[in-house]
């Protein structure tokens, strides 16, 4: 057994004294996490700006024969928007004309602007409808913002809708009952105006106002680093892997290995050694790629069971797949381009690419056909809190990966170097 420590970790220390391989295992994927990271803002802290909103209320109100005195629909768009629910999203300036409001889009003091015509409440309380629309004046080149204000004033404007129908169906039955047109009046309006107080006081539940999801530096949610740097990790320990292997095929035709094996060390304990040093070359790789993510990008990698024994079945599962590449090819040549073919497809269909980002439909389906896809999906979970019992079926699946490609990659060299 100290053979097969001793040619391991001979192997492990040429490894990491190459520059090439160390620019292959460590600065490649840190360096693809951090630049993605900046492009993206990390993901840490991310926050929507606050829109300012031009308003201008030119609404003249509609008799309430419910109460007395009259109702304006307008005021009640304008307490939306300035509702404390929407004040992380929208900020409202009142302006004293249409012009004023449409010029200050144009100049770019305020990317969207909102009108709400004179005619707006006797509109949406009759029964009949008519009038002028509600305008949404934008900026074309801008789009979070407005969009934003869009989707609250439609929702706004639904309800309306809704006193409307409740006007129209207030007329109908009165009629149906032979009332005069006085009565037919006040009971369409009193029928708006309560479904309106209904409505716009949270009782019907239809209007809901959200706030943003916004991933905080102590929440759950991994940024943009942690999700490149997790589907970078697992795709560079398998190419490390494969390099590492690839040796076996490299000191094979340059004889050395040739003389190995007529030493009293064993060709099976030679070869034990090439696996094992195959396996703590990713195994020291992805410890210090998660030291690094950890003291560099501040990334909260879950918890300590679940993230060891997650590391431990990557490098397992990428050991396994190289040795069994390498077991199939005759030379280095094709060791290289062959192993490297295969890496890059698993990335694509894994997902490497778009890191532990959660995916659906098809995509995440063909995902769990790799080795890789699965690693992901733990490491997402983990980072998203799971414990070590959470990702148990992932586990389980990347060991099985892991156990039948090297102990297949074994058997072939066993019977290769018999």
């Amino acid at each position: 057994m100290s053979r097969i420590w001793a040619i391991a970790f001979k192997d492990l220390r040429t490894n990491f004294r190459t520059p090439v391989a160390i620019v292959w295992m460590l600065a490649a994927p840190l360096a693809l996490a951090s630049l993605l990271g900046l492009a993206f803002g990390g993901g840490e802290g991310y926050s929507i700006a606050v829109t300012k909103v031009a308003v201008v209320n030119l609404d003249e109100g509609a008799a309430a024969e419910q109460g007395g005195g009259r109702q304006n629909l307008g005021d009640e768009m304008l307490a939306v928007l300035r509702s404390t629910d929407l004040s992380t999203l929208l900020t409202v300036e009142v302006v004293a004309s249409e012009a004023e409001a449409r010029s200050r889009v144009d100049a770019g003091a305020t990317p969207v602007a909102l009108i709400i015509p004179p005619g707006f409440s006797a509109a949406v309380l009759s029964a009949t409808g008519g009038g002028e629309p509600v305008t949404v004046y934008r900026n074309p080149a801008q789009t979070l913002g407005p969009s934003i204000l869009q989707g609250v004033v439609q929702q706004v404007v639904d309800q309306f809708n809704g006193a409307r129908a409740a006007a129209a169906a207030a007329v109908h039955f009165g009629m149906r009952q032979g009332r005069d047109e006085a009565s037919l009046s006040q009971a369409a309006t009193t029928a708006a105006a309560a479904f309106m107080s209904e409505a716009l006081s949270g009782a019907s539940g239809a209007i809901a106002f959200r706030d943003p999801q916004v991933v905080e530096t102590d929440s759950k949610e991994p940024g943009v680093t942690a999700v490149v740097l997790s589907g970078m990790m697992v795709f560079f320990m398998f190419i490390a892997a494969a390099n590492v292997a690839r040796t076996i095929l490299d000191e094979d035709f340059a004889g050395t290995l040739p003389r190995l094996f007529t030493t009293p060390t064993s060709r099976g304990v030679i070869l034990a050694g090439k696996y094992t040093s195959v396996f703590l070359t990713v195994l020291a790789q992805a410890v210090i790629l998660l030291l690094a993510g950890w003291l560099l990008f501040r990334i909260q990698w879950g918890n300590p069971w679940a993230v060891a024994l997650l590391t431990l079945d990557g490098a397992a599962v990428s050991a396994g797949i190289a040795v069994f590449l390498v077991s199939i090819l005759r030379t280095p040549a094709q060791a290289g381009g062959v192993s490297s073919g295969v890496f890059v497809t698993l990335a694509l269909l894994g997902g490497n690419f778009v890191g532990t980002a959660q995916v659906g439909g098809v995509f995440g389906t063909v995902r769990r056909f790799t080795p890789n896809g699965w690693l992901l999906e733990a490491w997402d979970a983990t980072m998203r809190g799971a414990g070590a019992s959470d990702i148990t079926v992932p586990l389980l699946v990347v060991l099985g990966f892991a156990l039948a490609t090297f102990g297949t990659g074994v058997l072939l060299f066993r019977r290769r170097y018999a």
